[in-house]
């Protein structure tokens, strides 16, 4: 093998470089040429894909400030429904409610599988996937069901998680107070906040905001470290991701490991007290153990946080920045609080019936900031057809929930944040089938109820406490630009708060 490598070596040593570049770009045409040809694939319209890499120098020209914006202008192009590559993986984007619905719910049995061929999320669940969001078929839809059971049993729903989560509300306008009205940036408290709702599901406990446990630092880390975009979906993932997110990986499954030693010492069935205790009962139960395995349930412990946390801190620090630009629209909200709840309790579910333009307004927010722009990537298990285009099995599908949600078709004016467009003449509340900020199908976002009692109770909480300002002296925070990974969140910005 070395001499066959010495003479290659050799051999191109006594090529000109001109004659190097020009052998490499047609052996690299040549390759592209016979990898996209199938006659038997009448794939969309889209752009033109490069050997190799596909369509990402065009995403990385027209994404250089990667916002969900970006793939705007393509969808003017080639139509609402685009092909491209992204390396070696083909994808179809889908650009209007319409072919969402027809992908996601009226082809849900082709179009509901997740590409775990993908490197990343090879790397991350194994070839056969793992959990609730990587997982595929039958093992999938009884994990689903039993992760929803099992939030409903801790109280999604009932009044023992609203409880919780009025009390972590208290803690964090507590610890608001403490800032006395100086200049603060509310992204950490939000995120502790948050993310003490899930612990308190999965491992029956919260934390003060000033201690982290290490399961959950590492957690928060592998979340920022969670910024692939395009690349993660290609192979070259393999040479340009961080190897640092799968030492987190690595070392978060150890962590959850211990969890479930801990809990198992201390376990009795009569007394359930988290989702770990429950996996414990149902594999003392023997119930599935080639579904219910710890790989499995690890996998879910990740996805309840992903889930759970991120998307709703990020939805809570998009109120914030609208509040601020918008004080108008916080005092009328602060207004229908004082009406409905007053100063003397901590709102609760059933106040939201009463609250219509508070609930407008946190509409809006996710309309407006679309938390997860691409939602999550669905697949095909076997050849399917959409806008008659025939798709072949293992192309991955992505609804561009973020143009369905800034459509002007759809919404009026929809990069003006305007509460009053979800409200009727009488004043009430308006919904529409085209605001999808979870998804829509039986791959909607698993976190949605527990996102909506959560953002209700906090933002609700919040303005009634405190009255939002942009600092002296500070720049508006932007309400249209963000930071856009897999997720969207707002740059960092700071807030001052005045006591009502």
């Amino acid at each position: 093998m070395t001499n066959v490598v010495q003479s290659l070596s050799d051999f191109f040593a006594t090529l000109g470089l001109t004659t190097v570049l020009i052998f490499v770009t047609v052996l690299l045409i040549s390759l592209w040429m016979l990898s996209s040809r199938n006659p038997r694939v009448n794939w969309p319209p889209g752009p033109v894909c490069f050997p190799v890499v596909g369509c990402l120098p065009q995403l990385m020209i027209s994404g250089r400030r990667r916002q969900p914006t970006d793939l705007l202008p393509w969808y003017d192009t080639y139509g609402n429904i685009m092909h491209i590559k992204l390396g070696e993986q083909h994808m179809i984007m889908l650009g209007t409610y319409e072919l969402i619905q027809e992908a996601f719910v009226k082809n849900a049995a082709t179009v509901s599988a997740r590409p775990t061929w993908v490197y990343y999320i090879r790397r991350l669940v194994g070839k056969d996937g793992a959990g609730v969001i990587f997982k595929n078929g039958h093992a999938w839809k009884e994990l689903r069901r039993f992760t929803l059971s099992s939030l409903r049993d801790f109280g999604l729903g009932r009044k023992s998680l609203q409880e919780k989560i009025q009390d972590e509300a208290r803690y964090l306008v507590q610890n608001i107070e403490d800032e006395n009205g100086k200049a603060f940036s509310p992204r950490d408290r939000i995120g502790k906040a948050v993310s003490n709702i899930i612990s308190i599901v999965v491992f029956g406990a919260r934390y003060d905001y000033e201690d982290t446990p290490e399961m959950l630092s590492v957690l928060e880390e592998s979340v920022r470290l969670n910024k692939g975009g395009p690349l993660a979906f290609t192979n070259l993932a393999r040479l340009l991701f961080p190897k640092k997110k799968f030492v987190l990986m690595d070392e978060l499954y150890i962590l959850i490991r211990q969890e479930v030693k801990r809990h198992r010492q201390s376990f009795d069935p009569t007394d359930i007290r988290d989702f770990i205790d429950l996996y414990i009962k149902v594999t003392q139960e023997r119930l599935d153990p080639e579904i219910f395995t710890d790989w499995n349930v690890f996998r879910i412990i990740v996805d309840l946080y992903l889930a759970g946390t991120d998307t709703t801190a990020n939805a809570l620090r998009w109120s914030l920045v609208h509040m601020v630009n918008h004080p108008d629209v916080q005092k009328r909200v602060q207004k229908e609080i004082d009406q409905v709840i007053g100063q003397g309790r901590v709102a609760k579910m059933e106040d939201k019936a009463s609250m219509s333009f508070t609930e407008a307004t946190i509409l809006e927010v996710f309309r407006m900031s679309t938390v997860v722009p691409m939602g999550g990537p669905h697949a095909t298990s076997e050849s399917t057809t959409l806008a008659g285009y025939t798709i072949p099995k293992d192309t991955i599908i992505l609804g561009d929930l973020y143009r369905v949600l800034h459509d002007k078709n759809n919404f009026e004016d929809p990069y003006k944040f305007k509460p009053e467009r979800w409200l009727d003449g009488d004043g009430k509340v308006i919904k529409s089938d085209k605001m999808i900020p979870f998804s829509i199908g039986p791959r909607i976002c698993l976190g949605k109820g527990l996102a909506e009692m959560e953002s209700f109770i906090f933002f609700t909480t919040l303005l009634q406490n405190f009255t939002f300002k942009v600092p002296e002296g500070d720049n508006p925070p932007n309400g249209v630009e963000g930071l856009h990974a897999i997720t969207f969140s707002p740059h960092d910005y700071n807030v001052c708060t005045v006591r009502r």
